[in-house]
């Protein structure tokens, strides 16, 4: 679908073309059988509704690792072809997905879309602002840089890495509860502004971490509790 997209964002797209809102959900570390509608003993009945009423690409691959999968759905391209297949951006590492490369966000503001929201993680590099989400076509980010970090806390190695748009955000609750909350605000916001859809619409890549090591699950959501 992404690719499909791409190939048709060639040109800027006129104001009065009818535009659907946008929402990507990307899940690192979720299996094949981790959801409900794979036969999986994780109850996701939300994900569930949308394979019953929706088209479930049952064929689908992407790379083992965040960076290279994140690179891939942001360009459209193979990670290898720009250096980006083999490893994850750790905190230290100075590289990142090369400014050469055009991404979802970049395509989507020519055609029409005003407001580009992205949560989460966004391993993608970070040593330099011309790497970080606002320089690559995203109006709003709230999320971390690396993974393996505290979802308490939201820090890595003892360093807080949780950010709003460029600036360090010292926000308190648990990871996948900001996520979620950050996107339908930006969500509600587009609403009030723009009722219709066609005039205001977003893409929201989000990145939750449910599965996603170290485990930190929440007092309200883990399984013991519900049991």
């Amino acid at each position: 679908m992404i690719l499909v997209i791409l190939s048709g964002l060639s040109a800027p797209v006129p104001a009065s073309v009818d535009r659907p809102n946008i929402v990507l959900l990307l899940a690192d570390d979720l299996g094949w059988g981790d959801v409900g509608y794979h036969g999986g003993a994780i109850r996701t009945p939300n994900l569930d509704r949308l394979a019953t009423e929706g088209i479930r690409l049952e064929n689908f691959h992407v790379c083992p690792l965040c960076s290279p999968t994140r690179a891939g759905l942001m360009t459209g391209r193979w990670p290898i072809r720009y250096g980006m297949m083999k490893s994850v951006i750790t905190p230290l590492r100075q590289y990142g997905l090369p400014t050469s490369e055009q991404t979802l966000a970049e395509l989507l503001a020519r055609a029409g879309y005003r407001r580009r929201g992205v949560f989460g993680k966004w391993p993608l590099g970070h040593y330099r602002k011309e790497l970080l989400p606002l320089a690559r076509g995203f109006t709003h980010f709230v999320g971390c840089y690396n993974g393996a970090f505290d979802y308490f806390s939201h820090k890595r190695e003892g360093q807080l890495d949780w950010h709003r748009d460029h600036e360090p955000c010292r926000d308190q609750g648990y990871v996948t509860d900001l996520i979620g909350r950050e996107a339908a605000r930006l969500s509600r916001a587009v609403r009030r502004r723009a009722p219709s859809s066609s005039m205001s619409p977003l893409p929201h890549p989000m990145s939750r971490y449910k599965p996603k090591r170290p485990i930190s699950p929440s007092t309200a959501t883990s399984p013991m509790r519900r049991r």
